[in-house]
C-alpha cells in the first residue's frame, strides 16, 4: 500500500509551565470556522485528519482508523471529579465525549466519509495496530483510502498526568500531539509494508534482513540494542526529538514513523513497547 500524504504535530509539554499547542487554529485553517463544544482530544483529532487529507475529495467509502493510547482524559477526569467530588450528574456533552469513537464522529463527519470508523488501543503500539487493520482492508479492497491517524493529549495539570502513565513525577515534559498517514492502493512513490510484531529486537530485524539498511528507532535504545544492531550493519537513526527525561505521549511512535517517512528509503521503523515487545514498519520506494 502506498502513502498519498502524511501529517505531524508533535508538542512538547514542560512540567513547570505548561503549554499546550494551538489545534484549533490548524482546525481552522482547513475548516475555515471554529467547531465549538469538542474538547482537546477530539481537537487534536480533527486538526491532524483535516490536515493531512488537505480538503482532498476522498471517496465515500475511506476508512478512518483512529489510535490511542489514553482516550480522552481531560473529559473523563472532568466527568470522575462531577459524579464523586460534586456528587451531581455530569453534562450530556461531557459524557458523550468521553466515549471512544466521539472524535471519530466528527472527524468523518467533516471529510463526509462513510466507510470503516475504528478507534483501536493497544498501549505503545496503538498506531501501529491501527495502521494493520488499515491495511489489510485496503488489500482487500475494501476501499481505495485509508486514513489512519494517532493521537494523544496531555491532560492538565501534569504532575495528574505523570501519575496515570506512570512516569518519574520529576520528569521534566511531555509530549504530545497528532500523526497521520493517508494511504491508498494506488502506486505512488512511497510503499509501506504490513507491521511485524516480535519478541525481540533480533527476530524484528533478522525477518527483515537483508532489505533493512537503514534503520529508524522510536525509543532511545539500550547499549545491549545498539550492539545486537551493529551485527546487521545497519545505519541507525532515532527520532530527533527523543530528548533525554522527556516522557512520550502515547502515540510518539507514530510521529517517529512519520519522521521516517522524510529519510532515505528503503527505510525500517522500529518501534517498542514498555513491556519489550518490538514492531517493525517497513518503508519502500
Amino acid at each position: 500500500m502506498y502513502i498519498e500524504n502524511s501529517y505531524s504535530l508533535l508538542h512538547k509539554v514542560d512540567a513547570k509551565a505548561p503549554e499546550l499547542a494551538d489545534a484549533q487554529s490548524v482546525i481552522q485553517h482547513w475548516h475555515g470556522k471554529r467547531i465549538r463544544r469538542i474538547d482537546r482530544y477530539i481537537q487534536l483529532c480533527v486538526a491532524g485528519g483535516l490536515a493531512c487529507t488537505e480538503k482532498r475529495e476522498l471517496p465515500g467509502n475511506t476508512g478512518v482508523y483512529l489510535a490511542t493510547r489514553c482516550g480522552a482524559v481531560s473529559t473523563s477526569a472532568l466527568v470522575m471529579k462531577t459524579i464523586e467530588a460534586e456528587n451531581e450528574l455530569p453534562k450530556p456533552l461531557h459524557f458523550i465525549n468521553t466515549l471512544g469513537n466521539s472524535a471519530g464522529f466528527y472527524l468523518t463527519q467533516l471529510l463526509q466519509v462513510t466507510g470503516t470508523a475504528l478507534v483501536l488501543s493497544k498501549e505503545a503500539h496503538s498506531f501501529e495496530a491501527a495502521l494493520l487493520h488499515a491495511l489489510m482492508d485496503l488489500s482487500l479492497g475494501k476501499s481505495e483510502y485509508a486514513l489512519v491517524g494517532a493521537f494523544d493529549e496531555v491532560a492538565l495539570p501534569v504532575e495528574h498526568q505523570l501519575k496515570r502513565l506512570n512516569f518519574a513525577p520529576d520528569a521534566p515534559a511531555l509530549f504530545e500531539g497528532s500523526h497521520w498517514l493517508l494511504l491508498s492502493n494506488q502506486h505512488k512513490a512511497l510503499n509501506v509494508s504490513l507491521p511485524i510484531f516480535a519478541n525481540s529486537l533480533v527476530e524484528i530485524v533478522s525477518v527483515t534482513q537483508p532489505a533493512a539498511t537503514n534503520v529508524q528507532l522510536s525509543f532511545a535504545p539500550t547499549d545491549a540494542e545498539r550492539e545486537q544492531l551493529s551485527e546487521y550493519q545497519v545505519n541507525v537513526f532515532c527520532q530527533r526529538e527523543l530528548d533525554q527525561g522527556v516522557a512520550p505521549h502515547g502515540a510518539f511512535s507514530a510521529a517517529s514513523l512519520i519522521d521516517a517517512v522524510s529519510k532515505t528509503v528503503p527505510m525500517l521503523h522500529i518501534s517498542r513497547s514498555d513491556n519489550g515487545y518490538y514492531c517493525a514498519v517497513a518503508l519502500n520506494d
